[in-house]
């Protein structure tokens, strides 16, 4: 592939990308180069995955209307009939948000904080190479700029699952009382 690459340039500015080429074959660092391919496949499965955080967003939005407008009817036939009342249903309206809720909140904070963890790691390595007393190479140049797409992709990525995470214990839970609301005819 490399010499496929190097046949194809030609003129000042192929000159320069076939310089880069090849003082990237002759160091350590070239084992660092991206893989486009995988780049692809990676960014369009996060796509994937967002898509279907984003459909399961959607059913919770559905599930969350069809159960508010059934608790807002008991709720009003429990203000017309006290006696009556579904309070078993109603008593559950507060404790399974905050679980729910709460859930979310603690799976979204521990990809949170790893999404941190890998920046601060990002940023040790840039302040090793600066901290250098020198201008850096071509190589570590090149290095860090592949260490830096790889990164901003795992980042695209855990986002990605973050919203999933968090989303999750909401959707179950909303489409879960959906389902119960119904079958039970509550």
């Amino acid at each position: 592939l490399f010499l496929a690459v190097m046949s194809q340039l030609s003129g000042t500015f192929c000159v320069a990308v076939r310089f880069l080429l090849v003082a990237l074959a002759a160091t350590e660092w070239s084992f660092l180069m991206l893989n486009p391919f995988s780049v692809y496949s990676r960014m369009m499965s996060a796509a994937a995955g967002m898509a279907a955080t984003s459909q399961r967003a959607s059913e919770t939005i559905g599930a969350s209307g069809e159960v508010i407008a059934r608790r807002v009817e008991m709720m009003g036939q429990a203000a017309q009939s006290p006696l009556d009342g579904n309070y078993a249903e109603l008593g559950r309206m507060v404790p399974e948000k905050m679980e729910a809720f709460g859930k979310a909140g603690a799976a979204m904070a521990d990809e949170w904080w790893a999404m941190h963890s890998a920046i601060m790691g990002e940023m040790r390595h840039m302040a090793a190479i600066a901290m250098k007393g020198r201008a850096p190479t071509m190589a570590e140049l090149f290095a860090l700029w592949s260490r830096n797409a790889a990164f901003g992709l795992r980042a695209i990525e855990r986002v990605g699952v973050m919203g999933d995470k968090g989303l999750h214990p909401i959707h179950a839970t909303a489409t879960a009382n959906a389902k119960r609301l119904k079958q039970t005819g509550a």
